[in-house]
C-alpha cells in the first residue's frame, strides 16, 4: 500500500529516501482493525492510569520516547519491513505502569503487574532473537522451526518496536526509583495538579 511505504517506518524510507517524518507518522497507521483496537486499548487503559498518577505530560513524554526508541529498535532488527502502529507507545505505557505499580493486579488476569511485565518483555525479546533473518545462532533455527510448524505470523509482528518501547517505558520511570513513591505523595501531587488546573 502506498501510504504504508510513505508513512510507515523503514530503513529505506528513512535513509535512502530521506523520509524523516516516518519516525513520527508510523504510529498513525495500522495493519487492520484488530491491530488498531489493541493499540487503542493499551494507550487508553495504561495511558489513563499513568495520567491519573502523574498527569498528562508524563503520558505524552513516555509515549513519545517509547515511539522513538521502538522505531530505532525496529530499524535495527526488521528495518526492511515498514513499521506501522502505535504499539511502541502502548508497550512503553504498559511497562511504565507495571514498573511504578509492580504489586498491583492487572485485571482481568490474577497476576501481579511485575510478573506480567517480565513475562511480556522476556517473550518479546526471545521472539526478536528468533527472527530468522537476524541469523543469530540457535535462536534463528528455533524461529525457522516455529515457521515450519505454522507460526510464520509470529514474525510479522514488530518485536523490535515492542522491545524498544518497553525499555523506554521502564527508563521513563527511572526518576521515581531514587526515592520510593508513597500513596500519600501521589495523592498530594494529584491534588496539586487538579488545584492548578482549576485555577
Amino acid at each position: 500500500m502506498p501510504w504504508f511505504s510513505l508513512l510507515g517506518l523503514s530503513w529505506g524510507g528513512l535513509f535512502d529516501q530521506g523520509h524523516w517524518w516516518q519516525l513520527l507518522t508510523h504510529p498513525l497507521l495500522h495493519g487492520n482493525l484488530s491491530h488498531c483496537l489493541t493499540n487503542a486499548f493499551f494507550l487508553y487503559y495504561f495511558g489513563g492510569r499513568i495520567h491519573d498518577i502523574f498527569g498528562e505530560k508524563e503520558v505524552w513524554r513516555t509515549a513519545a520516547w517509547s515511539t522513538l526508541l521502538g522505531g530505532v529498535f525496529h530499524l535495527l532488527a526488521q528495518g526492511d519491513t515498514p513499521l506501522v502502529g502505535a504499539s511502541g507507545a502502548g508497550m512503553g505505557l504498559f511497562v511504565a505502569l507495571t514498573t511504578i505499580s509492580p504489586e498491583s493486579k492487572m485485571f482481568p488476569l490474577p497476576i501481579r503487574a511485575h510478573n506480567l511485565r517480565n513475562g511480556v518483555v522476556l517473550s518479546t525479546a526471545l521472539l526478536l532473537l528468533m527472527i530468522p533473518t537476524l541469523r543469530i545462532p540457535v535462536f534463528s533455527q528455533l524461529g525457522e522451526l516455529i515457521i515450519s510448524l505454522g507460526g510464520a505470523s509470529l514474525f510479522q509482528i514488530g518485536h523490535g518496536c515492542h522491545l524498544g518501547g518497553a525499555l523506554a517505558g521502564g527508563m521513563a520511570m527511572r526518576k521515581y526509583f531514587r526515592k520510593p513513591v508513597t500513596l500519600a505523595q501521589l495523592k498530594r501531587e494529584r491534588a496539586e495538579r487538579e488545584e492548578n488546573s482549576a485555577a
